[in-house]
């Protein structure tokens, strides 16, 4: 049971009410729940030893600094409450699996399952984030479309959801288009480096991360494009949804890449290339070369077990290039990551 502060400063405390030792608790409203629990957790004013819980409609996160949440808070309908609930053991960080978050719902690979049992993978997501809608297990990747196997492992099935990356708004239909959230920073990232006038373009394009992020930023023209039917109807919706705050155009494809330079006459005119397709994306260097005007620029996502390997791979099969630089962009399993390697093309060709 959870009190106001003010009702308890006047009445006090009633004899004989039951409850453990009185604690700090944030009550917000259970659609509010998941930013709150994020906001406090970022700066580690959630006490850890006991757990969230719920009162009528409302959710309460134990605390443990009433100023910290004041401040962290301000902007937020909150009460700041005494409450009691129940004590948890403290978990090993290592216990705490990997996972990602897509619009409530959190996707975890189905290695986790080889060290901690479902119903403890449920309990520890679920004491994380109460307001989760499903939590589903990721089976493999499959097919040319880069779509996950998802099984429901708690919740109701969910077929998509809205996510937000820097203000900007996506569609996502999970287990049927490529999204990966954890490229949300460098979607904005890489739209940064792109100047006013350019054209662009974004050969795997998913569900539209960098083409709505650099129409967001710079009056560029992007030519966003992917193979995948529902990626390509997500990359329609996505643009129209952001329709007010973008300021280039962009022309969504849904065409084979080597296809592109035809249907759009941009052959050797293209400022920029983006080619987010780690596995295959060294097998299309002479799609880039096609579509980069000399001095361009490629961006090219690599999987890669020795970033000095791949570079070589990317100098031999284009030769005379100039290596910009790299960067890991995500860790992908032991020993293996995603980078990102920007190349020149060279002036004289």
């Amino acid at each position: 049971m959870a009190r106001d502060l003010k009702t308890l400063r006047k009445h006090g405390n009633p004899c004989g009410e039951a409850g453990g030792k009185a604690l700090l608790c944030v009550s917000v409203e259970k659609h509010l729940a998941e930013a709150v629990l994020k906001r406090l957790g970022s700066r580690s004013l959630v006490d850890p030893d006991h757990l969230v819980t719920r009162s009528g409609d409302s959710i309460l996160i134990p605390v443990k600094d009433a100023l910290g949440v004041n401040e962290a808070l301000k902007e937020v309908s909150f009460k700041l409450v005494e409450c009691s609930p129940p004590s948890k053991q403290r978990m090993r960080v290592e216990k705490v699996p990997s996972y990602d978050l897509i619009g409530g719902v959190a996707i975890v690979r189905d290695n986790v399952l080889g060290y901690m049992g479902e119903a403890e993978l449920i309990q520890v997501l679920r004491s994380i984030h109460p307001g989760l809608r499903a939590i589903y297990v990721k089976e493999e990747t499959v097919d040319k479309y880069r779509t996950p196997v998802l099984r429901l492992l708690w919740g109701e099935p969910v077929e998509e959801v809205l996510v937000k990356e820097y203000g900007l708004s996506f569609k996502v239909s999970l287990g049927r288009a490529y999204y990966n959230p954890r490229l949300s920073e460098e979607h904005h990232r890489v739209a940064s480096l792109v100047r006013d006038g350019e054209v662009v373009v974004d050969l795997f394009t998913g569900i539209g991360g960098f083409p709505v992020h650099i129409a967001s930023l710079r009056t560029a023209l992007v030519i966003a494009n992917d193979l995948n039917p529902e990626a390509y109807r997500l990359l329609c919706e996505n643009i129209a949804l952001n329709h007010r705050r973008l300021k280039g155009t962009i022309i969504p494809l849904n065409l084979d890449a080597r296809e592109v330079e035809g249907y759009v006459k941009v052959a050797g005119r293209a400022d920029r290339v983006i080619a987010n397709l780690p596995k295959w994306s060294v097998e299309f260097t002479d799609v880039y070369d096609a579509l980069l005007r000399p001095g361009g620029v490629l961006h090219i996502y690599v999987l890669s077990y020795d970033a000095e390997s791949s570079i070589m791979e990317l100098e031999a099969r284009l030769p005379g290039w100039i290596h910009m630089g790299s960067r890991l962009v995500l860790e992908y399993a032991p020993r293996a990551g995603i980078y990102r390697f920007d190349l020149a093309k060279p002036d004289h060709v």
